[in-house]
This record gives structure tokens, sequence and C-alpha cells, in this order.
């Protein structure tokens, strides 16, 4: 058994200097993750984060046998290619595209995904998505799953070709985030600290160098004693997609849990 162990870990540290290497011009950093996916029912243990030359940010979760390439989006719409969404529920088949796959979506803007698709075609059908590969374009991210021998550069660039198509025609709404479902106490904890509810990995490392040492020491005065409360909030939700109060709660103790982790 200790042979076939060691050489799974070996052919899993060779994908990853593997993955280093063909995105070695970015100067990816690294870092070991304990990260859950549960549309692929697997756990990525290594995550590579970098920015291209245009200062476009990037992720590579690293999987079993696939990755998952993820940027930052901005969009009113939410559908998966060939994945079934459990995290934000696009789990309901829409139809099967030739050439594209399965598309799924939460059927409440079927018309406009279906005109976006349409945008994409030519975009999505130059991936040559498997049955194991796909996308899925959430409100503030879109991610695709590959499998781990693909090249990356170019499915970066296709990356940032079809972010620019669905930034450009399917904007974000514009609104005020609710926090009216959250417990009083929280409530007020996130509209107190609001600018450090920050989803996005990237943007939250960069507000944490920009906190001072006593802004650092109060944020975590005051967020870590409520940090199982926050939990347990976040735990009524089961399996339904999280709000946007319950995002930032989260985001905001993860933020905290980092400075701690680094204090």
């Amino acid at each position: 058994m200790s042979f076939g162990y060691k050489q799974v870990s070996c052919d899993f540290m060779t994908t990853l200097q593997d993955i280093r290497n063909k995105v070695k011009e970015f100067r990816p950093l690294s870092q070991e993750v304990n990260f859950f996916d549960p549309n692929l029912n697997d756990k990525s243990t290594r995550l590579f984060k970098f920015k291209d030359d245009n200062s476009n940010k990037f992720k590579i979760w690293v999987f079993t046998d696939r990755i998952k390439l993820e940027t930052s989006l901005t969009t009113s719409l939410l559908f998966s290619i060939n994945f079934p969404d459990k995290i934000c529920l696009a789990n309901k088949q829409l139809e099967e595209i030739k050439g594209i796959g399965k598309l799924f979506t939460n059927n409440s803007q079927d018309d406009q995904i279906q005109l976006c698709i349409s945008l994409l075609s030519d975009d999505i059908k130059s991936l040559n998505f498997d049955k194991t590969e796909g996308l899925t374009v959430y409100r503030n991210s879109l991610q695709m799953t590959l499998k781990n021998d693909r090249q990356i550069l170019p499915e970066i660039e296709s990356c940032k070709k079809i972010k620019s198509i669905i930034e450009f025609n399917y904007p974000d709404k514009i609104y005020n985030v609710d926090f009216t479902d959250l417990p009083t106490e929280l409530r007020q904890l996130i509209i107190k600290f609001k600018s450090c509810a920050i989803s996005d990995d990237f943007e939250r490392d960069e507000k944490i160098n920009e906190l001072t040492k006593k802004e650092r020491i109060h944020l975590i005065e005051t967020v870590e004693p409520k940090l199982e409360d926050i939990n347990s909030f976040l735990r009524t939700f089961g399996d339904k997609p999280l709000t946007e109060g319950a995002i930032g709660l989260q985001s905001l103790a993860e933020l905290v849990m980092e400075l701690t982790f680094h204090k």
C-alpha cells in the first residue's frame, strides 16, 4: 500500500511542477489549501495565484485529475456548462448544445443566458470541452474546469475573452446589499467592517497589507470572539445558497482568520 501512495504523491508533485512551469512567466504564488468542491466531489490541496501582464488576476485550484482556472467577474448571470452547480444552484438542465455541452441554469434568466451562449459560442467551442470539463459563471467569478494536462496559457486567453464579452453585455445590476436577514449583532459587525468583507483572495490580501497594526488588532479583538456565532449562522443555510449578507460575514471571518494566523 505504501508504494502506491508514494506513486500517487510523486505523480501529484509532477503535476504541480508541470502547472507551475506552464504559467512561470506570471511568477505564480503557491499555497497549500484544503478546499472541497461539491461540483467535482473532490478536494483541492494546492492553489496557484498570479496576475498576467495586464494585472488580470487568476487562480488555479489543483484537484486529483483536473484543475479549476478562476478569475473575477462582475455580471448579473448565473449558469454552468457540463456541471449542475451545487453552490448557487444553477442545476436545472436547460438544453444540450452541440460542440458546447449541457447548459445548466436556475431558470431565472434563461432567455438572457441563451443569448449570452450564442455570443460565446465560437469561444466555448474552441475550448473543445469533453464531458469532464466545462465552465461556470457566477455573479462574481468565472471558473473553467479543465484536465490537468491542458496547456493553460491558451485557456487563460479564452477566459479573458469570455469574461470581456459577458461583462460588456451582461453587467451586474447595481443594488445595495441587504443585511436584514442577519442577526442583530452580526449585522452591526458587517456594517462596521464592510470594507474588510472581501471575497476575492487577491483583493483580500491587498486589504490586509493596507491595514495598520492598530487596525489589525482592533479587527481581531472585535471579530474573533464572534467567529463561532458567524459559523453557527452560516451552518443554518445547509444546502441552500448563502445570501449576500452571509457571504459578507464569511469573507470577513476569513480575513480575520488570516490576520490571526499571521500575527
